[in-house]
């Protein structure tokens, strides 16, 4: 699994990234502005982006925002001090999995985690039906 992570201070994710690290299929790819992220997953499908609160060069939900124009499938999660319905009022239609708090720990990874698996389970192929 690849998880982009794009934030200008990786040092407050401390927890968070050590807790996703211990997955054994977990790749963190590390981006420092929102400019060459949208470079980078322009023609790359991630299974995960995760985005800072704020970038050097724009806010989390306006990447999402423009990475919605160059790669709409993306899931995205977005660190955010803003309340849940204030989040979801100012996120509504951009597809974001979920906010994490701005300094998320262990337990915030395993959300985060849970909600991948049960994606990974929906684009699972069916089984075969059985005949009679």
């Amino acid at each position: 699994m690849t998880i982009v992570f794009i934030a200008k201070d990786f040092s407050r994710f401390s927890d968070l990234v050590a807790r996703l690290r211990r997955e054994q299929a977990v790749e963190l790819v590390p981006v420092s502005t929102g400019a060459a992220g949208l470079k980078q997953l322009k023609d790359k499908r991630p299974d995960l982006v995760i985005v800072d609160e704020q970038l050097d060069d724009m806010s989390g939900i306006e990447f999402v925002k423009q990475l919605v124009m160059v790669n709409p499938l993306a899931n995205t999660t977005i660190v955010s001090s803003l309340a849940g319905e204030d989040f979801h009022e100012a996120t509504e239609g951009l597809g974001v999995l979920m906010h994490l708090p701005p300094h998320p720990g262990k337990e915030d990874a395993e959300a985060l985690l849970t909600i991948l698996a049960k994606i990974g389970l929906l684009l699972q192929p069916a089984p075969p039906k059985a005949t009679s």
